[in-house]
């Protein structure tokens, strides 16, 4: 019998999830193992889509540059709902750095994730087959099968990031609850000779549904729906002729299309694990859930899920957290993937409409998207910049109900802001979280001897028990602020970026999540309250 290979934490599947679940590891030290049962990355292009939230997270983990250099940003949708103009959903309404749906191949997407974890000193082992999973209060046992031989894993920790038909899910008895929605997809990467457009082109009418996406090559990705060819019997092949058959039929004025990168049939389903986390394993990705591909939400939601698992086990294996803060990833992720299930179920019971309902979906469609109002709220929510956990229980009780109205509380996203220290090295918020993790702003308006001294404080208590895991900032509106130290940095709120936009009013304490969410805004000046506070934070 070969010998166990212990690791803190065991990630299984090397996808898009699995690899950001490795270099959110890595970026923090934490001692894992990733192991992928494909020898060789995928090279198809799959998921095309990234949101403006998942650039975010990207930028957090430090990795953005390399993105944005590989792909381009989309503009936005034309939808054709009928009669000759087509409605627009501009993007620039996103509330972010990156307002527009960023197009690159999901195998690109891989790759970058991939290079950087290796360029950091990760690696993903390739060819380890998962042939059994066990798990105790221990933590979890692994048996992977390698060139034949078979290898013992055990870890404190396991990461579920293995897809739809997930081993870990299946040998631990987790339910994968929804139903198959009954339809089929056809898809193809193609070439579009005579068509040039560089924003998502979407056709909806009696015939079926069609979208494209267009590359940063030139070519396209085609995708859609034909009614003609529902309810026949389930085939993964397509051709370019049956492509350009349903192309023909669906569209007005079609296009010819040449040279297939990629052809291919797909079915949908929703479904959900009741819980994202069962005893040590967490679920991730398209382990956790799955839906269809309407919204480009699928890749982003297991991004996401990866960023928001890998600081709380870094916290925990390091002692800073108890193993129950570890919960708050099922209680805050699950809730958002519930929810773009829904939504993406919605959304395809719209799309099959047809006949008067389906003229009825046009006509308000086409009403509706006449309003920038409206056009902005659906920008912003597919770009999952709204996705927040102000709702969780734990979220809930580190509330402070004496902060002004437009404060943000426990669990909003942090947007990104200018802060001003001296004029020569400012700094925006975002790779100011990338560099610290967890930051703690104190707003001590101008000079005031009392906060200075709360702020000293509360810093000596945290740099006793949490060492080096915060870094805690002075804010004041400007002018000369002389401390007796040069511990903690002094932004000055000129902008009053941070009064208008976070809500920080003199003595407030904002304490943010290396996930660039607020883990708790408090008026307390009270440094041993402060720090029984970052106990329930933390708890």
């Amino acid at each position: 019998m070969s010998s166990v290979i212990e690791t803190d934490v065991l990630i299984i599947g090397a996808g898009p999830s699995g690899l950001m679940a490795a270099n959110e590891l890595q970026k923090r030290e934490v001692d894992f193992i990733c192991l992928e049962k494909k020898a060789e990355p995928s090279d198809l292009s799959k998921a095309l889509g990234i949101q403006a939230r998942t650039l975010e997270m990207f930028e957090l983990l430090g990795i953005h540059k390399s993105f944005l250099k590989k792909g381009y940003p989309g503009p936005g949708a034309k939808l054709h709902l009928g009669g000759e103009k087509p409605s627009l959903v501009e993007l620039y309404h996103i509330k972010s750095r990156y307002p527009y749906l960023f197009i690159i191949p999901q195998s690109e997407t891989e790759a970058i994730l991939e290079d950087h974890l290796e360029s950091s000193g990760g690696t993903v082992e390739r060819e380890h087959e998962v042939v059994e999973v066990l798990q105790s209060d221990q933590g979890v046992y692994v048996t992977a099968k390698h060139e034949g031989e078979l290898k013992n894993y055990f870890a404190k920790y396991l990461i579920s990031c293995d897809g739809v038909h997930s081993k870990v899910r299946k040998d631990l008895g987790v339910d994968f609850i929804g139903k198959d929605e009954g339809f089929t997809f056809f898809l193809g990467d193609v070439d579009i000779p005579d068509f040039n457009e560089i924003y998502i082109d979407m056709t909806l009418n009696d015939h079926g549904a069609i979208a494209f996406f267009p590359y940063a090559d030139g070519s396209y990705r085609v995708v859609g729906m034909d009614r003609a060819k529902q309810g026949l019997p389930q085939k993964d092949s397509l051709s370019l002729e049956e492509l350009q058959e349903s192309m023909n039929r669906i569209l007005p004025v079609s296009y010819e299309v040449k040279n297939p990168k990629w052809l291919t049939y797909f079915g949908t389903a929703h479904r959900q694990v009741p819980s994202y986390r069962t005893g040590r394993v967490f679920f991730v990705g398209d382990a956790a859930h799955i839906h269809n591909p309407l919204g480009g939400q699928g890749m982003n939601l297991g991004l996401q899920d990866a960023s928001n698992l890998g600081w709380k086990l870094d916290a925990v294996l390091k002692g800073y957290a108890k193993d129950s803060f570890l919960n708050s990833y099922h209680e805050e992720r699950s809730p958002i993937g519930a929810d773009i299930l829904k939504e993406t179920s919605t959304m395809l019971k719209i799309i099959n409409l047809d006949g008067i309902e389906g003229k009825i979906r046009n006509w308000t469609g086409k009403a509706a998207l006449t309003q920038s109002w409206i056009e902005g709220i659906v920008a912003n929510r597919l770009s999952h910049v709204y996705n927040e956990y102000t709702k969780t229980a734990g979220n809930k009780a580190l509330r402070d109900f004496s902060l002004s109205r437009g404060a943000l509380q426990a669990g909003k996203r942090i947007p990104d802001h200018l802060l001003f220290f001296d004029g020569t090295n400012d700094e925006r918020l975002y790779p100011l979280i990338q560099k610290h993790g967890y930051l703690c702003f104190i707003y001590i308006d101008a000079q005031n001897q009392e906060l200075i001294d709360y702020a000293y404080a509360f810093y000596e208590k945290v740099k006793e028990k949490y060492a080096n895991l915060f870094k805690i900032f002075l804010v004041a509106k400007g002018g000369t602020v002389r401390t007796d130290g040069d511990e903690l940095p002094i932004i000055y709120d000129v902008h009053r970026d941070l009064k208008k936009g976070l809500g920080m009013e003199k003595g407030n304490t904002l304490i943010i999540r290396p996930d660039g969410h607020v883990a708790f805004h408090e008026t307390s000046t009270d440094a041993e309250a402060m720090m029984d506070k970052l106990a329930r934070f933390f708890s």
